[in-house]
């Protein structure tokens, strides 16, 4: 009888130790809780979009439509394309490319997109993110946001959908 009470003993003694994991998660109260799809707002004006918060992607994409890139005063490459919102407002940027990626393809293959910087704010937490010019018009979600943002800033619950309590005012924006 009393060898079937040890496993009992021994799942409360673990219950109240600290394990290494609740270790590496203390210090991250400062972290936001979110969904794994939320509203996030883009850019200056604050266009609202259905976003994917997707810790499998490194980098964030968004749905850029009619993009065209261009060199500017001959040399520096610029992209000009439009943004939809939610409600179907659209928003036109024109702005420098920082960089072009090298998307993998499902179906093999590579895909060059430029890569841009847009102000995004997804429940209260803001900040500058490098986003790709995607074609995600097959998609459910008009922008995904990687890793890249989320990391250190963000906690992403899997289960849950629109569970932001910060909202990303317009008096707020930058």
């Amino acid at each position: 009888m009393k060898l079937l009470r040890l496993p009992i003993y021994a799942a409360l003694f673990m219950a109240l130790v600290p394990s290494p994991a609740f270790a590496e998660r203390e210090g991250r109260d400062d972290m936001t809780v979110l969904g794994y799809v939320e509203d996030v707002h883009v850019g200056k004006l604050g266009l609202e979009m259905k976003g994917k918060l997707d810790t499998g992607a490194d980098s964030s994409s968004v749905y850029g439509r009619d993009v065209k890139v261009y060199k500017k005063s001959g040399k520096d490459d610029w992209v000009t394309f439009r943004l939809r919102g939610k409600n179907g407002r659209t928003v036109r940027y024109d702005q420098d490319v920082r960089r072009f990626a090298l998307i993998k393809l499902k179906t093999g293959g590579t895909i060059r997109r430029p890569v841009i910087h847009l102000p995004i704010c997804v429940g209260g937490v803001r900040g500058l993110a490098e986003v790709n010019l995607a074609d995600r018009e097959d998609f459910e979600y008009d922008i995904l946001i990687g890793r890249e943002f989320l990391a250190s800033r963000v906690l992403v619950d899997s289960a849950s959908t629109f569970i932001a309590d910060d909202e990303c005012n317009v008096s707020e924006r930058d």
